[in-house]
């Protein structure tokens, strides 16, 4: 036995458990051909300088506070940006910029007009895609469901505390990492989103397929811890 860093998870109630385990029972025999219809959307938010609790040095004793031994931060990261990203296991959708606090009407105008509903509207009503977007505020909004069935989406139900049966969220840990590795680093909030736009374009339908294509172990992972934490 050793000492391990705790792995971090959304919490789970009882009642969040049973909908997943609903949710993924009522999908387990969904095949590829099923799964590839799904348009996988979600929001990130990316610091631009991101700290890490775990980070050590090797020093000398009573040398903590000689210089080359201190990280220097900022408060709250040095700022932010939000992105909003869609994938299936066929296409990736352009990368948007999310301004401020998403809103219903931000969604609207900024995501799902132009970019969403204008792709949904390329295909033929018989294999029109069906969208996924999580369950938070600016989302569930009258205005967009409204919106979302004024223009033929469909959407596809989503369990509240999910993140493992979002492929999307591992293109997300893709990024991150690729932002972190940049050399020299972003130095500022607009090198970060240019970085991010341009790592998202660099994302290869080989990488997202191996995401979208694993979705029957996702869900059968659900099923086996009876709606609790997996590995994903």
């Amino acid at each position: 036995m050793a000492a391990r860093r705790v792995i971090k998870r959304p919490r789970l109630t009882d009642d969040h458990k049973r909908r997943r385990l609903a949710w993924c029972l009522a999908r387990q025999r969904w095949n590829l051909r099923t799964w590839r219809r799904i348009h996988w959307s979600d929001e990130s938010r990316f610091l631009l300088h991101v700290t890490d609790g775990r980070l050590r040095v090797w020093r000398h004793r009573n040398t903590a506070y000689t210089p080359r031994n201190i990280r220097q931060t900022v408060p709250f990261g040095g700022g932010s940006v939000m992105v909003w990203g869609c994938i299936s296991h066929d296409c990736k959708l352009d990368l948007v910029t999310i301004r401020g606090n998403l809103t219903g009407d931000q969604y609207m105008r900024h995501v799902l007009e132009p970019v969403v509903v204008t792709h949904f509207d390329n295909h033929p009503l018989a294999t029109r895609p069906v969208y996924m977007d999580d369950n938070a505020r600016p989302h569930r909004s009258r205005a967009v469901m409204d919106y979302l069935q004024n223009n033929a989406v469909t959407t596809l139900p989503w369990p509240a505390m999910s993140p493992d049966l979002n492929p999307l969220e591992h293109v997300w840990d893709i990024l991150g990492r690729r932002i972190q590795a940049l050399q020299p680093p972003v130095q500022t909030l607009r090198e970060l989103e240019a970085a991010l736009h341009r790592e998202w374009l660099q994302v290869t339908r080989e990488q997202i397929r191996r995401l979208t294509g694993g979705m029957r172990r996702r869900v059968d992972a659900v099923i086996r811890a009876r709606g609790g934490f997996t590995r994903y």
